[in-house]
């Protein structure tokens, strides 16, 4: 690092790094794109010509060896997540992976090690834990005011079916993806469940493929328990051409609904009455994480969110899978 500059390696050029994460970096006042992974430079000329990196790898094995890389940023299927990690943090760079975190909760735990081990920071790409909305249920339920929280509901709905043929199609490719529909959205509503109330004391689950040919599931149902006895209820599909998205939180003084769950907005009923707050989302939605972990690399502190933060919702989806297919509750640790 230099002059108070992080330079960053961004491994993978799909969708996530070409809508936002790309132009974050290049936003950040502190970071550089210094390199770009890629295995085919020739298929994604337009996306590095927009990035603008000084090196270009097609090995991350060269990329590691490259001492002027201060930070790896991690756009690979899931099951490259913890060995890239891994290696990257032992070459001594921080390390801001995609989520999900990795395939199971085992490999997250080695993950978490190697960056306890080298000194270096890790942290998962949940985003939505700095957007005001989302900060702002942190907030009331730290400040008591849902009273007694009674239930949390959580639905996801969209139709998702791509062309099996496309190579960039790993999502529904089970070896690659871990899962379907939970793994790859569900995640992100898990992340924010276990950061407002810690990981579920026990869940029992329906997981499974119910319209669409492809391998992984497309449905998947949650009952669970939370802790001090919240009951919590989940359901992601992608086999709904009807569009849905929203978290509720019911207490006994309040309750917010977020609906569409990343909209602008967010209703707070109280006795009095309920109220909307405008709260909504950065206009580049991977921003605020971006700027959060580069600052820490510069200001020699935390980012906010690490990686042990990140294992939670692999864990819950660990659950969740080991459930439906044992037809039991799981508790969790």
């Amino acid at each position: 690092m230099t002059k108070g500059n992080v330079n960053w390696a961004i491994v993978g050029l799909g969708d996530i790094v070409r809508k936002r994460v790309g132009s974050a970096i290049l936003q950040q006042p502190n970071s550089i794109v210094h390199a770009c992974v890629t295995r085919n430079p020739d298929d994604k000329r337009g996306d590095l010509e927009t990035l603008r990196p000084a090196k270009v790898f097609t090995d991350i094995r060269e990329m590691l060896a490259d001492e002027d890389v201060d930070a790896v940023y991690l756009a690979t299927p899931v099951d490259l997540h913890a060995p890239q990690t891994i290696a990257a943090l032992e070459a001594g760079k921080h390390v801001l992976v995609e989520k999900p975190m990795a395939l199971n909760s085992s490999q997250t735990k080695q993950m978490c090690n190697a960056a306890q081990k080298s000194g270096r920071h890790l942290a998962v790409a949940y985003y939505r834990r700095f957007w005001d909305r989302f900060q702002q249920v942190k907030d009331m339920i730290c400040r008591n005011e849902f009273g007694q929280v009674i239930s949390v509901h959580m639905r996801l709905s969209d139709w998702y079916c791509p062309d099996l043929s496309d190579p960039e199609a790993w999502r529904v490719k089970p070896q690659q993806s871990g899962g379907g529909v939970l793994m790859d959205v569900g995640s992100h509503r898990l992340d924010l469940l276990g950061w407002w109330f810690g990981l579920p004391e026990r869940i029992v689950a329906h997981v499974h493929t119910q319209t669409h040919d492809y391998e992984v599931d497309d449905s998947a149902t949650t009952l669970g328990v939370l802790p001090q006895g919240v009951q919590f209820t989940a359901a992601f599909n992608w086999n709904s051409k009807i569009p849905e998205d929203e978290i509720v939180i019911l207490g006994t003084e309040a309750q917010v609904i977020l609906r569409p769950c990343d909209g602008p907005d967010i209703i707070i009923s109280a006795a009095e009455g309920a109220s909307h707050k405008l709260m909504p989302k950065p206009p580049n939605a991977h921003y605020p994480l971006i700027d959060d972990f580069a600052r820490a690399i510069v200001e020699e502190r935390s980012p906010r969110f690490s990686g042990a933060d990140g294992m939670k919702a692999t864990q819950i989806m660990e659950a969740i899978f080991t459930s439906s297919t044992s037809n039991t509750w799981q508790a969790l640790d």
